[in-house]
């Protein structure tokens, strides 16, 4: 996961009509709708902490879609970034195809692939690979956390975080989110950039899904909106999402105040 510079899966349900004429076709019986598929669920889900080639700190956060995010970050250089996409896995081996790597504050994204293996409840470790030349390669390994099976409370997150914050265009060395315990934040950045948004419990494991909008001028992505996810352990929280096109990635870090 390169050195940046310092700083939804929708459930579809179709309605069914179903009609018999009184003409050649008689009243036949209608065959009820096939039921709807099931959301994939990975047993490579949870909470992963460890670190890469590059010395950066990785938290890895796998859904039971298959959706992943990994967020970096370099405690020396006050860089940090975000790994976002969709994977496949099962027995053991995990693999992504359209992984993106999304270099904060350098305007710069990377299409690459991961191939990794896993043990359920355990670890995740793998390689991430860039579509074309050597920036973004990085091996990587984790530990996976039992808080990923913790029940998620959002009274019990509420409050004020401080931190830093970024997307590939801006790096907001000091920002800060309130987080309610209805699910509801509000939050801002050193260069004025101000949004709001909400996180309500994921399906499964102790993660939120979130939704966040950007205000006006100043901020990079005026008036649009990244979904993701948002999680706090011991007091830090981490906060990324992406925008529908994938095109740019808000990823933020702080600590309770």
């Amino acid at each position: 996961m390169k050195k940046a510079v310092a700083i939804g899966l929708g459930v579809i349900s179709a309605a069914w009509l179903g009609a018999c004429g009184d003409g050649g076709w008689g009243n036949q019986n209608v065959p009820p709708p096939p039921a709807p598929a099931p959301t994939p669920v990975t047993d490579a889900q949870g909470f992963y902490s460890g670190m890469d080639s590059g010395n950066d700190s990785v938290t890895s956060v796998v859904l039971d879609s298959g959706t992943y995010y990994f967020i970096w970050a370099n405690s020396i250089t006050g860089s940090f970034g975000v790994v976002q996409g969709t994977a496949t896995a099962a027995g053991g081996q995990f693999n992504s195809t359209n992984a993106k790597n999304y270099l904060l504050g350098t305007s710069t994204v990377v299409n690459s692939t991961i191939s990794a293996v896993y043990t359920a409840k355990s670890n995740l470790a793998g390689t991430i690979t860039p579509a074309s030349g050597t920036v973004g390669y990085t091996s990587f390994s984790g530990t996976y956390s039992t808080v990923y099976e913790q029940t998620p409370n959002l009274a019990n997150i509420a409050g004020t975080y401080q931190g830093a914050a970024g997307s590939l265009n801006a790096v907001d060395a000091s920002a800060s989110v309130t987080l309610s315990a209805s699910g509801a934040l509000v939050g801002s950045g050193s260069s004025g950039c101000r949004f709001s948004g909400t996180a309500k419990p994921h399906a499964n494991g102790n993660v939120y899904d979130l939704t966040v909008t950007f205000g006006g001028t100043p901020c990079v992505d005026a008036g649009q909106s990244v979904t993701g996810v948002l999680l706090v352990n011991n007091g830090k929280l981490i906060a990324t999402g992406t925008l529908a096109d994938r095109s740019d990635a808000f990823l933020l870090v702080g600590t309770a105040q």
